[in-house]
């Protein structure tokens, strides 16, 4: 799994992304998904430094949030003193006891690089959900995103944040002699002085994205059935969002 926002690379990222994503906007969207399905209790997988639990813990929602990164789950404690969180691996964790509806957010599946790592993943959420319960999740769309990645070789975002200006440069490899449909990202991180990039930090993570079937195929084996299939432009990246409800087998 990624360490991609480990050490100061937490702050980071929670300083950029709170301008690359309006959580008022996604936790209606998340919410209204909940509220459709019946769902009162919730865990969060890929919760970050806390910016949707933050919402969450606002409407007096059960929560709970899952993050690999102590780092970003010390910023997550710190915003959220009210709400647990639990570090943790997708790939396998057990809740004290199973919730109704379980959201993996932030294309946190991108990290997801094998079959066997999906598989898993899938595996935890199945045994830790109640028998009636519900997954919500989002990944990057495979056949239009290798395609932007070759027309857009560096990818640019700015953001400002508590009056301190940063840039990102980002690059996507794709790299045919990995399995599945595997990227190297390569990304600059710059804080911006006086209109002179300084450099914060470099990155380099290897992702996957998927297609919808290949999905599809995923959830079917492991026996959960498609409620509802959303096609998502999100702040950068176009990306499908699956509801699946836990199939209880004879």
């Amino acid at each position: 799994m990624a360490s991609l926002y480990d050490g100061k690379m937490a702050a980071i990222y929670d300083a950029m992304y709170q301008t690359f994503v309006n959580y008022d906007e996604e936790y209606v969207f998340y919410n209204n998904l909940i509220q459709e399905n019946k769902a009162s209790t919730i865990l969060e997988i890929g919760s970050g430094t806390g910016n949707l639990a933050k919402r969450f813990q606002e409407n007096n929602q059960n929560y709970q949030g899952l993050d690999y990164s102590e780092s970003m789950i010390a910023i997550a404690k710190e915003r959220n003193k009210n709400c647990s969180f639990i570090q943790g691996d997708m790939r396998e964790f057990k809740l004290e006891n199973p919730v109704h509806a379980i959201l993996i957010t932030g294309r946190s599946t991108s990290y997801l690089i094998t079959n066997d790592d999906i598989n898993r993943t899938f595996a935890s959420l199945f045994t830790n959900l109640t028998d009636d319960g519900i997954i919500i999740f989002d990944f990057i769309d495979a056949n239009r995103f290798i395609p932007f990645t070759k027309e857009n070789p560096l990818i640019i975002h700015e953001a400002k944040y508590e009056n301190e200006n940063y840039t990102r440069e980002s690059h996507w490899d794709t790299n045919n002699s990995l399995e599945n449909f595997m990227l190297e990202w390569t990304a600059k991180y710059y804080k911006v002085v006086n209109g002179e990039k300084e450099i914060i930090e470099n990155d380099f993570s290897t992702v996957r994205v998927f297609t919808l079937n290949e999905m599809e195929l995923f959830l079917y084996l492991n026996n959960f059935e498609i409620i509802k299939t959303i096609d998502r432009k999100t702040y950068a990246y176009d990306t499908y969002v699956i509801v699946a409800r836990k199939k209880i087998t004879s």
